[in-house]
């Protein structure tokens, strides 16, 4: 039988990412980390990264306005067919996301003979979609997967929603996956249109508090258990559920959150769980934050909202 690896990156943002050829360094140092036919997935916005390389702006209004002014006929263009700015924005940075974006992933799967799963928010025709893309050995990309269920920061980008009809599993060496982006994976309808995976793939980046309460007045860390956890748990034929994050600092905007691998519980399995949360079974592994180990419980009242270190890493599991 074929065994493959699977690699969830926990992606850092650092400083430098927007540097002339060190985002490409930064993405190949994971890579490196991979023998041919393993399967690599990076988080959410992993690709929105990539969007500032060359820009000197360091916080997003400005850096907006200097993609303007680089691409300012090009904007007006897409402002004139009645696009709005932030759309036309995006639009104008297709050439540059496919050489910056799409054929590094490509060209990475390639010369390390994987298989990649990468997202970005790309156009098609004259919509922008937050899509993730699956890359073969070879660099083909055999499967694209548009984000269906949008946050309100995406819906204020001029993001469109994807459609649920067009949701579906992909199979690689005669295993189900199936993706779902974020928030999708929360929604009961779309996740009963890939209830034949047999690996559940949530690919996320989180802009705010990862130790907080959020507007529903839960626990965030308690509240992420009905995505990638509960898949695990409820759905009959997954092996494992694969979360990989963001996190780090994108010009202003904090992303934050912990990595993981979910399993079907069993009473053998080492206790681990997100900050605040009592550790359980059913994680095969849990990305830990500097100075709180994921198989340590820390009463909410003493971690709410306080500053947390998120380090960079790879989760791994073989099927």
């Amino acid at each position: 039988m074929l065994i493959m690896k699977i690699l969830g990156v926990q992606f850092k943002i650092d400083n430098n990412d927007f540097s002339e050829g060190y985002f490409k360094k930064h993405i190949e140092h994971f890579y490196k980390k991979t023998e041919p036919g393993d399967i690599i997935i990076f988080p959410e916005d992993i690709g929105l990264v990539s969007a500032f390389i060359g820009i000197k702006s360091r916080d997003i209004p400005t850096a907006m306005q200097e993609i303007y002014v680089n691409k300012k006929e090009i904007v007006d263009k897409f402002v004139r067919n009645g696009n709005d700015f932030t759309k036309s924005l995006f639009l104008s940075l297709q050439d540059h996301f496919k050489s910056e974006f799409y054929n590094l992933f490509s060209d990475l799967s390639k010369k390390y003979a994987v298989y990649t799963f990468t997202c970005n928010n790309m156009g098609e025709s004259e919509n922008i979609y937050n899509t993730c893309f699956v890359f073969d050995p070879r660099g083909n990309e055999i499967f694209r997967q548009r984000k269906v269920y949008l946050t309100n920061m995406e819906e204020s980008l001029s993001i469109d929603r994807g459609d649920l009809q067009d949701v579906r599993t992909l199979e690689i060496n005669g295993i189900k996956f199936g993706i779902a982006i974020s928030l999708d994976a929360f929604y009961p309808d779309y996740l009963y249109l890939i209830r034949d995976m047999d690996i559940f793939i949530q690919p996320d980046a989180n802009p705010g508090k990862w130790n907080s309460y959020i507007e529903n007045g839960r626990w965030q860390p308690e509240e992420w258990m009905d995505s990638t956890y509960f898949v695990a748990q409820r759905f009959p034929k997954v092996r494992y559920a694969i979360n990989p994050m963001m996190v780090g600092n994108l010009l202003g905007i904090e992303f934050e959150g912990q990595s993981s691998i979910a399993k079907k519980a069993e009473p053998s399995d080492t206790h681990l769980g997100y900050i605040g949360n009592i550790p359980t079974t059913g994680f095969l592994e849990v990305m830990s934050i500097e100075k709180f180990n994921a198989n340590e419980f820390h009463e909410r009242k003493y971690i709410e909202n306080i500053s947390l270190d998120y380090p960079e890493g790879v989760l791994e599991v073989e099927i």
